[in-house]
């Protein structure tokens, strides 16, 4: 071993041993103190960091820093907002939040979340792929269930009066005015609530989309059941595209936030007057299923294998069930239904659950 050598071996070692003599350093959020344990993950100006409290509870800190002044802020905020909306098992909660203002003037989010111990489903996907393995038919159509579940939730929302049912934030970030209701296809369908329980009380019926489904945005639970997370992307699931600028800036935000091999193809290239609704994330669930049982999403496998450009697949709906492992087509059938490339075609979340229900019923 060479001199120089040597010495970088032994200043990496000094300088390894001496930040472990280091305590974990510290925030605080409303108060409350946390240690930082670990970087979970990253991307774009937010990280996620495993932290402990106390009591030596474990949680996931995510921290967005919002260095353009107050669009950053809102978008954020936005996030926040999102998490309040929901109250069910399938959808992660929020526990709590905080705004810091830093010494260049700029603000910091950060939004504290369950810590999963057993990690996403592109976890166990990777964990398949290397160790050659494939999901139980039987076993993958049940987490199909459950996945569906937790989109359902969000399709069906209800929710008890107009500020409940929306984000409070202007903006929703992708060319949507949540407090106008020009973009929507309709006004939400008003249900009176039954007497026993408010006679005053109007239930409105607004439907959201998450916008960016896929097995990296599914968490498992310590039961196994699967829990959707990331809900930086959920809006309004039914827009009326009204113009050319909307729509590119729909487009643009899509690009930016919808991961692209689980992207619904009208993201891609949004046309004025053209109506998006779940639709986009009945197309991601599709995908999504597809890499549960194949280990890489449809349109990945297939530029894979042929070399083709991926938004050109996926916009034309171009992609093959491999030959191994086994499924039946009932499985296989589900997936083609979400994969329906035209938008008024593609099935919507309770035909998606009654397609899973018949798959299943040839294991009863």
């Amino acid at each position: 071993m060479s001199t120089l050598a040597a010495y970088v071996l032994d200043f990496a070692y000094t300088f390894t041993s001496c930040i472990t003599c280091f305590p974990s350093p510290s925030l605080y959020i409303n108060n409350r103190s946390y240690k930082i344990q670990r970087l979970l993950g990253e991307g774009g100006f937010s990280y996620v960091y495993l932290v402990q409290a106390q009591n030596g509870e474990l949680f996931a800190l995510k921290k967005i820093r919002c260095p353009f002044g107050a669009e950053s802020l809102q978008i954020a905020m936005k996030e926040i907002d999102n998490y309040k909306i929901f109250n069910d098992e399938h959808i992660i909660n929020m526990i709590d939040s905080n705004v810091v203002q830093e010494r260049d003037g700029s603000k910091t989010v950060y939004i504290l979340l369950p810590y999963f111990r057993r990690g996403n489903l592109q976890d166990t996907i990777n964990a398949n792929l290397i160790n050659g393995t494939y999901y139980d038919e039987k076993e993958a159509l049940a987490l199909f269930a459950e996945i569906a579940r937790g989109v359902q939730v969000m399709h069906k929302h209800s929710a008890t009066d107009r500020n409940s049912a929306a984000p409070s934030s202007r903006s929703s970030g992708m060319g949507i005015d949540f407090e106008d209701d020009r973009p929507l296809m309709a006004e939400p369908e008003l249900i009176r609530t039954p007497q026993t329980l408010n006679p005053s009380a109007e239930v409105r019926q607004v439907a959201y989309a998450h916008r960016d489904i896929k097995p990296a945005n599914i968490m498992l639970s310590q039961s196994g059941l699967p829990v959707l997370m990331d809900l930086g992307s959920c809006m309004r699931a039914r827009v009326n595209v009204s113009s050319r600028a909307q729509a590119l800036e729909i487009q643009d935000n899509a690009a930016e936030h919808c991961t692209m091999p689980y992207r619904a193809p009208e993201l891609f290239d949004v046309k004025t007057d053209a109506v998006l609704d779940e639709g986009v994330d009945i197309w991601s669930l599709g995908c999504t299923f597809f890499a549960l049982l194949y280990c890489s999403s449809p349109f990945e496998l297939q530029t894979d294998e042929s070399g083709a450009s991926l938004s050109l697949a996926i916009m034309n709906g171009q992609y093959r069930f491999p030959d191994a492992p086994k499924y039946s087509e009932a499985t296989k059938e589900m997936i083609r239904a979400c994969l329906t490339v035209e938008p008024t075609k593609r099935p919507n979340i309770d035909e998606i659950i009654h397609l899973i229900r018949s798959a299943q019923s040839q294991f009863n």
